[in-house]
């Protein structure tokens, strides 16, 4: 099974989906990553494209391995976080 790091997991959807001032609240659950990604470039991107952005991110960056990556991740505005 792959693996990656919180890092490493960070980093490319930081990269990937160009996000502003990100903050990211990750664990581990088994072995993958699940957990919130919030950042204003969400804003006005209803939840549905949110997880199609995240997860085209992760398949460009991972390929086929992303499933076993990544459990959950949901997208979050700073406001709709706070």
């Amino acid at each position: 099974m792959a693996a990656t790091s919180k890092k490493k997991l960070t980093e490319a959807l930081t990269r990937r989906l160009r996000l502003r001032e990100p903050e990211f609240q990750l664990e581990k659950l088994g072995n993958k990553l699940s957990g919130n990604v919030i950042s204003d470039t969400f804003l006005r991107v209803n939840d549905i494209d949110r997880q199609r952005l995240i997860w085209d991110a992760l398949e460009e960056e991972f390929g086929d391995a992303s499933r076993e990556i990544v459990g959950v991740l949901l997208a979050y505005t700073q406001a709709e976080w706070n």
